[in-house]
């Protein structure tokens, strides 16, 4: 299967944003119309778009489910969406939509009677987010720290049947300074599930590495570096 260059869109109070290192006060708006952006990457050529609702990730429930909703309906690509979806109600809205794929966070390490019902009911349609800092799990919209090692709760949500992680590292993310390697790779060799890799992606250079770092390592998230012109779909 051929390595996927997943472009970000994170919304933030109905625009589109990057943060630095999941700081919510280091905010940089890069539109006021996520659409217009969606539009743009599929016209550029990309295969998928990912959207984190970052209101939702930061509050507990989606605040932009409209506007996600609005975005898929427009383009033909497969969106995948993630931030503080935390219920089935709201997974299966998500999925009854031409939204291809739901990310839970949260509520993959809160509430496993929910994970377990949304794996056995949609499947492959479900990722799990690993939102990593020194290999601890952060949850709500990274701002709580827990006590979860990310490569042994990993181990366990495959158990429950588990397929897919986004695994972010979150000091990397929004800073260009290049993807840990190291700690993308042990957590692709711990864990046997397909894995995107996200946080610190800034150049093409990057995205030939974790292409070829480990076979379970399919894809990558693309977000600052793409909004200012570092890197491409190629």
């Amino acid at each position: 299967m051929k390595f996927e260059i997943i472009p970000a869109i994170d919304i933030l109070e109905g625009k589109c944003v990057r943060l630095e290192k999941g700081d919510y006060k280091k905010v940089k708006i890069y539109s006021e119309n996520p659409i217009d952006i969606a539009k743009k990457l599929e016209q550029q050529n990309f295969k998928r778009i990912h959207i984190i609702d970052l209101d939702g990730a930061k509050f507990g429930a989606p605040k932009n489910i409209k506007m996600i909703k609005s975005i898929a309906s427009q383009i033909s690509i497969p969106v995948q969406v993630g931030g503080g979806i935390r219920s089935l109600d709201i997974i299966k809205e998500f999925l009854d939509s031409k939204i291809d794929r739901v990310i839970l966070g949260t509520i993959a390490f809160e509430n496993l009677s929910i994970l377990k019902s949304a794996l056995e009911l949609f499947q492959e349609k479900i990722a799990v987010a690993i939102d990593a800092k020194n290999n601890v799990i952060l949850t709500k919209g990274w701002l709580n720290i827990t006590k979860l090692d990310a490569i042994s709760s990993a181990k366990k949500l495959v158990e429950m049947g588990v397929k897919r992680f986004i695994y972010t590292d979150i000091l990397r993310d929004g800073m260009m300074k290049g993807p840990n390697f190291n700690a993308i790779l042990r957590f692709a060799k711990s864990v046997d599930a397909k894995i995107i890799a996200s946080g610190g992606v800034s150049s093409q250079a990057d995205i030939q590495k974790l292409s070829n770092l480990h076979k379970n390592i399919d894809g990558c998230i693309v977000g600052k570096a793409l909004y200012e012109g570092k890197i491409s779909q190629v």
